[in-house]
Formats: C-alpha cells, sequence, structure tokens
C-alpha cells in the first residue's frame, strides 16, 4: 500500500555519505541500517530525506540525500527520526519524533550529553535496537515512551549463495570495529586455544592492538578491512566468528550477518549477543573461558558440529528482512 508522507532522517556522525557508499569501507552499520531503512521506506512510497555531512545534496535509490544545514525546515514532516541526539530536533516541525538510539544511555551519560532539556521540550519517542538496550533505558532517559525496533543485515547477507556442505579452513574471525574485550579474546587463544591445535589460525582487525611477534607466533593475523563484497568472502571464508561481546553492544550487526552467511558466532553472550546468538542452533554462548576454548576448538576440528549449525542457519536466514522492519516503523508512527 502507497502511503503519501515525509520522513526526515538526521544523521548527528560527522561523516559524509550518501546510499552510493553502502558498498564502501566508511561506513558502520549505524550507517548502513539509516540508509537500507531509508530506501525500504522509499518503496513503500514514503518520501525521504536523509541529513548527513554531504558535500552535494544527491538522489541515490529514491532517497533524497541533503547537507544538514540545507535542512527545509518550512517542511511539515510526518515523522523524523534524529540518531542519538535530542538538539537535532531543534526547529524541525513535525508530527511524530524519534531517537534511533545506538547506545546505552545511563542518567549521568543523558545529562552529560546534553540531553535533558532537548528530549522535556521536543518529546521524542526512543527507539532501541534490542531487548538489553530497551531494559537499560530508564523512564528518565525515555519520559515520552519508548519502542523496541530491531535491524537487520543488508539484503545481500540474505541472498547470498551459501553451500552448506563447503567446509572452511580453520579460520576463526574477529571482524568488529573496535577493541570490546579482544585483549581478553587474545589471551583466552593464547593460553587455551593454540596450544591445544597449532594449526589453528585467528584473523583480528588491524589498528586495535599492538601487534607484535608474540601474536604471530600465535597464528594471530590481522585482517585486510575491505569493501562489501570482500567482507562478504571473508566471513565465508571462516569457520567461526569470535566475540566475546560488551556491554556496550546493542544490536552487533556483525555477528547477524555473520550467522546470515551461516557462519557461527561463539561468545559469552555479553550486551545484545544474548539475542544474537541461540545456543546450539547458530553458534555457543559460553560461561567462562575454558567452555569458550572448548566449543571453538570443537567447531574448528568437527565437520559434523559445524555441519548441523550452518544447516540450521541456512533455514533461518530469511526470517527477518527490511521491509517487516519499515512496516514495524509505519504502524508504530504513520498510522
Amino acid at each position: 500500500m502507497k502511503i503519501n508522507k515525509h520522513i526526515l532522517i538526521i544523521d548527528n556522525s560527522n561523516l559524509s555519505y550518501s546510499g552510493e557508499d553502502i558498498n564502501g569501507t566508511i561506513l558502520r552499520g549505524t550507517e548502513t541500517s539509516l540508509i537500507l531503512l531509508a530506501e525500504e521506506f522509499t518503496k513503500k512510497g514514503i518520501k525521504v530525506f536523509f541529513a548527513t555531512k554531504i558535500d552535494n545534496n544527491k538522489i541515490v535509490r529514491n532517497v533524497n540525500y541533503i547537507n544538514k544545514k540545507s535542512i527545509n525546515k518550512d517542511i511539515y514532516y510526518d515523522l523524523v527520526i534524529a540518531v542519538s541526539n535530542a538538539n537535532l530536533l531543534k526547529n524541525i516541525k513535525s508530527h511524530k519524533k524519534a531517537i534511533f538510539s545506538v547506545s546505552n544511555q545511563s542518567i549521568e551519560k543523558f545529562i552529560r550529553k546534553g540531553q535533558l532539556v532537548a528530549t522535556y521540550l521536543y518529546k521524542p519517542t526512543i527507539v532501541t535496537l534490542c531487548e538489553y538496550q530497551f531494559a537499560k533505558r530508564s523512564f528518565f532517559t525515555s519520559p515520552f515512551g519508548k519502542l523496541n525496533i530491531p535491524i537487520t543485515v543488508d539484503e545481500k547477507f540474505i541472498h547470498e549463495k551459501i553451500d552448506i556442505n563447503f567446509t572452511p579452513p580453520k579460520k576463526a574471525i574477529y571482524n568488529i570495529r573496535s577493541n570490546r574485550n579482544l585483549d581478553k579474546l587474545l589471551d583466552i587463544w593464547i593460553n587455551l586455544i593454540y596450544p591445544k591445535d597449532k594449526e589453528l589460525e585467528f584473523h583480528v582487525t588491524p589498528n586495535l592492538i599492538q601487534y607484535s611477534d608474540k601474536l604471530k607466533n600465535h597464528n594471530i593475523f590481522l585482517r585486510t578491512i575491505g569493501n562489501r563484497r570482500e567482507m562478504i568472502d571473508e566471513l565465508k571464508n571462516s569457520r567461526v566468528l569470535l566475540y566475546l561481546g560488551h556491554k556496550s553492544d546493542i544490536f552487533t550487526l556483525t555477528a547477524e550477518e555473520a550467522i546470515k552467511l551461516c557462519v557461527p558466532v561463539i561468545t559469552y553472550g555479553i550486551g545484545s549477543l544474548s539475542e544474537r546468538v541461540s545456543h546450539g542452533n547458530n553458534g555457543f554462548i559460553a560461561k567462562n573461558s575454558s567452555e569458550f576454548a572448548k566449543y571453538t576448538l570443537d567447531l574448528m576440528n568437527d565437520n559434523s558440529i559445524l555441519k548441523e549449525l550452518k544447516t540450521k542457519m541456512f533455514r533461518k536466514r530469511k526470517e527477518v528482512t527490511w521491509s517487516v522492519i519499515a512496516d514495524t516503523w509505519i504502524k508504530s508512527f504513520l498510522k
């Protein structure tokens, strides 16, 4: 059904980007998710304006990308979605306002980031991305209501051809772009995993750690950051994604991307990882370092375990789409 509505999305980052950059290397999970959501809105007949630090306004796949300084404040939007910062809503006229929340916001952080006055002035609904984040968002930091509307991955991951009979090399990957308990993970690899099987390799994101001969001598290597196509190929040729999780994780898109490519995840389940990973179905949730090492070694060396997990993941990889997520936004804010 076509809906004659106008939506404005305002990003709070200093990145200059549009939908043209989605397959490149500069975008993170937040920006990618916003682009995919905006494009899905347009497919449903909604006119979308997307404000970033872009130098020149342009239209990409029916989304109008504009510089934040050129927002037309004479338009009365049906919905304005501001990323994280309620101050972005200043002087914007709209029927509904929402904050696309990409972090856990304590009361202290809420006040320190200058959100208190703006939130009470503009009265936005807070939209969280997982139940973990929703539960941590207090009434004080979401006085005008909160909703939980998860995100999902680019359809490229969902529709990528997968051969469940393919057995990747004995390589584990950490492709998170920040050091979120990576140091602890490296200790587990060095002390509990590598000594049991010196043929295994662990490839981690560069520039997060001080790389050394010790790490190299334990088969820990630095990845090469590539574009979207190269990242998909890299994941498909890894046997497992290793990530303990972190208290700041509010969706962990990287884990979801791996799962959609039928790459299992081994984790402690910290933060939102307990929602992304279903024990025994798309990976394993370990209680301690010994369990983590055991699950890793089992998955690396027992092809039947890998095949069983890949089969389960393959059956469920197309369950949640951006179309379903956009419909949830429309039902919540535009009806």
